[in-house]
């Protein structure tokens, strides 16, 4: 019969306080004492164990620096490591940085807050299966009940924006920018992007370009709206996706109305390296956005509109994509762009009002000679 030994365990383990030893048997220890059975030998002391570890190691290695040239190496060589180490952090949560969604599991259009029948709620599915949810917020003070209805006054041919926002929040953030654009009498197709809001998913550039080409093809396809009457509209990240999509589409041959960027910025590349000058950001950045390259193939009028003292894109790098951008558009009409003075990057909205009203109204009246509030 085996011997038994007994434990008592340590009052200070309050999780499990038995009142009584605990029993094991010899067998229960034989995992522990293997090596000391099998070689017949009691274990080396803690000591001599570091000190034969130690001993395998090069001379000096673990030595303390001794004079300013070995702290100097001693000093560097710890730096490089924290930003090696800090290199990897950065690549590898790189979309966690890019991208900043504001999910929930539901967006009603109850939360809108608009009049009943002035929202409806949208969706379309992308090319590799993601279901994605929007808003349609009609043009001027029309409402209807129904798709059947809201068809009819898609058929009457007032221009459709389709509004894609940039990297944080979702589309519940940007009823204000819908309503102004409402009031101009467009209609706006307002969807979030896979991950974003309760879309599922993802964010990423290839992701987002095809969550875009999917609410073209919404519009196009299931809505029979013409590209003609289609104008994207992108704001800040939400630029590069309309970049990347009305590139796609006049190379293709099927340019929408016009292109309207507000805050965007010249590249990823560009814009991440304003903000961290000592990072190789052209090394390291997966979802790049080369917006300036790609701006010399859209045919279609541009606007873009920049505020002078925005902090997260620079205004430079507005003026920067602006420069890349045809001087006129295939149908003649000229570029424009419109500096907002201390203008920031989110306030746009409240701090010029006014004046993006009539840079839409001109922008829109250039597209559409015929007044859409007649149609």
């Amino acid at each position: 019969m085996s011997s038994l030994h007994h434990i008592r365990p340590s009052h200070g383990s309050h999780w499990f306080s038995p009142s009584e030893p605990i029993e094991y048997t010899d067998e229960a220890f034989s995992f522990l004492t293997f090596k000391r059975r099998l070689m017949n030998t009691e274990p080396e002391p803690a000591t001599k164990q570091v000190s034969s570890w130690r001993a395998s190691l090069p001379d000096g290695i673990l030595s303390k620096p001794q004079n300013g040239k070995q702290m100097l190496v001693y000093f560097l060589t710890r730096v490089f490591a924290f930003y090696l180490l800090l290199l990897i952090l950065i690549m590898f949560g790189q979309r966690w940085l890019i991208y900043q969604p504001t999910r929930v599991k539901s967006l009603s259009v109850d939360q809108s807050n608009a009049p009943f029948g002035v929202v409806h709620e949208i969706s379309t599915t992308t090319e590799d299966g993601l279901d994605l949810k929007g808003w349609h917020v009609l043009a001027g003070q029309v409402a209807c009940t129904d798709e059947a209805a809201c068809d009819a006054e898609l058929d009457k041919g007032r221009p459709v924006v389709i509004l894609l926002h940039g990297n944080g929040g979702n589309r519940l953030h940007r009823i204000e920018d819908c309503r102004l654009l409402a009031s101009l009498n467009l209609h706006v197709f307002a969807f979030d992007y896979r991950g974003y809001a309760e879309n599922p998913g993802s964010p990423s550039q290839t992701g987002l370009l095809k969550d875009a080409r999917a609410i073209w093809k919404y519009a196009v396809r299931d809505r029979k709206i013409d590209p003609s009457r289609i104008i994207l509209f992108g704001e800040s990240l939400g630029g590069g996706v309309a970049t990347l999509l009305a590139s796609e589409l006049c190379q293709q041959n099927t340019p929408p109305a016009g292109l309207i960027l507000r805050s965007t910025f010249s590249s990823m590349v560009d814009a991440a390296s304003s903000h961290f000058p000592w990072i190789p950001v052209s090394l390291l950045l997966w979802d790049r956005y080369p917006n300036q390259r790609l701006i010399a193939n859209i045919t279609c009028p541009i606007l873009m509109i920049h505020g002078s003292a925005d902090r997260i894109v620079p205004f430079e790098l507005g003026e920067k994509l602006f420069a890349a951008a045809p001087a006129h558009s295939a149908s003649g009409i000229p570029k424009r762009f419109v500096k907002i003075e201390q203008g920031t990057h989110n306030g746009l909205l409240y701090e010029a009002r006014g004046k993006m009203v009539d840079a839409y109204h001109e922008f829109t009246s250039e597209l559409f000679p015929t007044d859409p509030s007649t149609l």
